[in-house]
């Protein structure tokens, strides 16, 4: 998965904060996204991104916009786009529902608990089209429920017909609650005459790389699952090591007989373990509603098996 960079230059970062006075919160960040998707629509914005505010009894929220040159700041500013949806919201202001400012800094950071990263590749030809469908899409998210704000990074000349997203909600619950709405599920058959794919990452596991990402709302496998498999995995590995490694780098400086193990360790894992575990126990790692209750107990019996056969079969070969 490509990795959103930072932009190098400073002061390419305008800033526009809104502070919910009275109303609806949801309301006033959607206002925010359609302001935010202005801008990329522009093609002057490397990236865009929404925050909240980081105490949780205020209502200030920040789009963070990053513009390829500096001087394309003060071209924003005086879009005519942007100059329509400030006289939208100007009633608001006046009537001190909400007060808005801006002004130019030179970076910000992201922040959210519950985040998953979407790398969406549109056809080629058909960006225009899309534009229109991602304004849908994220002024339909940001009314819901748990909306802690977006990352935005429309495609770039390296990464043309890439868009890369992170999500970020306040609870997983609130999150799937989105990912398996029939709002984005009408949004996303509307996308598909004008995508040819779309990958998701979840990042709120404790071990995000080894398990697959759930790409319709699904959650992630429970933390003490994906650790009972890496043990299973992990444990034969190193008494393996310790009976055939060992003696071999015998007189090689401990830290680096460490780190050549802990290097094999690692490899084998990621590579020949934890892929052909996973694989196994899928169905008790994601359970879906027509899962039979039974798979639960019968995978922790074949787990406990499994370690026992481990160990008998260890105990005598060292």
């Amino acid at each position: 998965m490509t990795q959103p960079s930072t932009p190098s230059v400073p002061h390419t970062v305008h800033l526009t904060k809104m502070s919910v006075k009275t109303g609806d919160v949801a309301e006033h960040v959607d206002w925010l996204t359609r302001l935010m998707m202005v801008g990329v629509g522009s093609g002057a914005v490397w990236s865009a991104e929404i925050i909240p505010s980081g105490a949780p009894d205020e209502n200030e929220w920040t789009l963070v916009q990053r513009f390829h040159e500096h001087y394309l700041i003060a071209e924003w500013q005086a879009n005519s786009d942007r100059l329509r949806l400030l006289e939208e919201v100007a009633p608001r202001i006046e009537g001190k529902e909400l007060a808005l400012t801006d002004s130019v800094g030179s970076t910000h950071g992201t922040v959210g608990s519950i985040a998953v990263a979407i790398v969406t590749r549109v056809k080629s030809g058909l960006e225009s089209a899309y534009l229109e469908f991602e304004k849908q899409f994220q002024s339909a998210q940001a009314r819901r429920r748990g909306y802690r704000g977006v990352y935005l990074q429309p495609p770039t000349k390296k990464t043309p017909g890439i868009w890369t997203t992170l999500l970020r909600f306040d609870s997983p619950d609130a999150l799937d609650e989105w990912f398996i709405s029939d709002e984005r599920k009408k949004l996303l058959r509307l996308a598909e005459p004008v995508v040819s794919s779309t990958d998701y990452q979840r990042v709120t596991g404790s071990f995000p790389g080894w398990f697959p990402a759930q790409e319709r709302g699904q959650k992630g496998p429970a933390n003490w699952k994906t650790a009972l498999l890496i043990l299973l995995g992990l444990y034969p590995i190193v008494m393996l090591e310790i009976r055939f490694l060992n003696p071999t780098l015998h007189g090689v400086p401990s830290a680096i007989a460490n780190l050549i193990g802990n290097c094999i360790s690692v490899a084998l894992t990621t590579w020949v373990t934890m892929p052909l575990l996973i694989k196994a126990f899928t169905p008790w790692l994601f359970p879906k509603k027509e899962t039979p209750s039974w798979v639960s107990p019968v995978s922790i019996a074949v787990l406990v098996a499994i370690f026992a056969i481990e160990v008998a079969l260890l105990w005598r070969l060292l």
